[in-house]
């Protein structure tokens, strides 16, 4: 069966992968720093901000050179900032302790900060070649279809039987087109629902397709629903006097708040999140003794300045951040927010 399902999915991926800008390349930073960014996170999203962030950090060398502002910068709106953080702390010890090239052994890459096991086995098979099996949750329900495994997805039982398969499997010639494989069937193919079993490769070996019910393999985990913060409805009116009041709390009496103007959800894997926002004008002495009053209250070394809508998305903010500003686009925009 190995060698049959091996091949089958091999020669489907050769003829319907899609052309991401990582596959391209065989750099093995390029390829690192994709994986980091694919974490948790959709290819669509990634893209955009992979081709940014190669353009400015094109070496693992300019990475580690960098200031961490302006790593944290690039990363603007990805989301998970600890990897950027994690990235760059790594980059400096490559630089420092690998001649400035990304190690190939798995000790070697455990121990850089933000690399786990699947990361390192991802990046041991497709940017040197190696028969590492990258077990991720993907793979998990893959490999429990094909082979009928039974167990919930979370559990360290199914784990290990899918990694036994893995190992089995990547035991062979192109290892790193293996790996993609997987990850690309598990993407397009063998979703969590409704999985396109006409469409797959491996169907004539799938046990869990020929039981008649395919999305019942793996069992599923106790999902914790995401956490929702209800905010306080501002009455709609522009002299809203809840509105007024959180200005003047943070801003010293400012123009009455106008809106809301915009507002959207932002949704994480924790958090479900509503926002609205408020428009208010500030004059110039006030925006200067607002300012003057953050420092003072960070004991004088506070980083706050004012910045235009514009060199906001330049900045290191949250995405909730950068989708105000985008709502905003529309209409007349602040001159400057803090």
């Amino acid at each position: 069966m190995t060698r049959g399902l091996r091949a089958s999915i091999l020669a489907w991926y050769t003829e319907h992968r899609r052309d991401l800008p990582w596959r391209r390349s065989r750099d093995p930073y390029a390829i690192w720093v994709s994986e980091v960014m694919l974490q948790q996170t959709r290819v669509e999203t990634v893209i955009p901000y992979y081709q940014r962030f190669l353009r400015r950090f094109p070496k693992v060398g300019s990475l580690a050179r960098a200031r961490e502002e302006d790593v944290r910068a690039s990363w603007s709106g990805l989301g998970y900032y600890r990897r950027a953080r994690h990235m760059h702390a790594a980059a400096q010890i490559i630089v420092r302790e690998h001649a400035a090239r990304l190690p190939s052994n798995r000790d070697a890459l455990l121990s850089l900060p933000g690399i786990g096991d699947y990361t390192a086995a991802a990046i041991e098979s497709i940017a040197f070649g190696r028969p590492a099996a990258a077990v991720d949750g993907n793979v998990v329900r893959v490999l429990a279809r094909i082979y009928g495994l039974e167990g919930r997805r979370d559990s360290a039982r199914l784990r290990r039987a899918v990694t036994e398969r893995a190992v089995t499997l990547i035991a062979g010639p192109r290892a790193g087109d293996w790996t993609q494989a997987l990850m690309e069937l598990g993407a397009r193919i063998c979703l969590p629902r409704d999985p396109l079993c006409e469409r797959c490769p491996a169907a004539r070996l799938c046990v869990a397709r020929r039981s008649g019910a395919p999305d019942r393999f793996p069992e599923p985990s106790a999902v914790r629903a995401p956490r929702v913060l209800p905010y306080a409805r501002l009455l709609r009116g522009p002299a809203s006097r809840a509105a007024r009041a959180l200005a003047r709390r943070h801003l010293s009496n400012p123009s009455a708040p106008e809106g809301p103007c915009a507002e959207f959800r932002h949704r994480t894997f924790s958090c479900d999140s509503t926002y609205e926002v408020w428009r208010l004008k500030l004059d110039p002495e006030r925006a200067r003794l607002h300012l003057q009053r953050h420092k003072a209250a960070a004991g004088g070394t506070g980083p706050a300045f004012w910045a235009t809508p514009g060199q906001l998305r330049e900045m290191p903010v949250r995405a909730p951040t950068l989708k105000a500003l985008s709502r905003l686009a529309g209409s007349r925009p602040p001159s400057s927010v803090v």
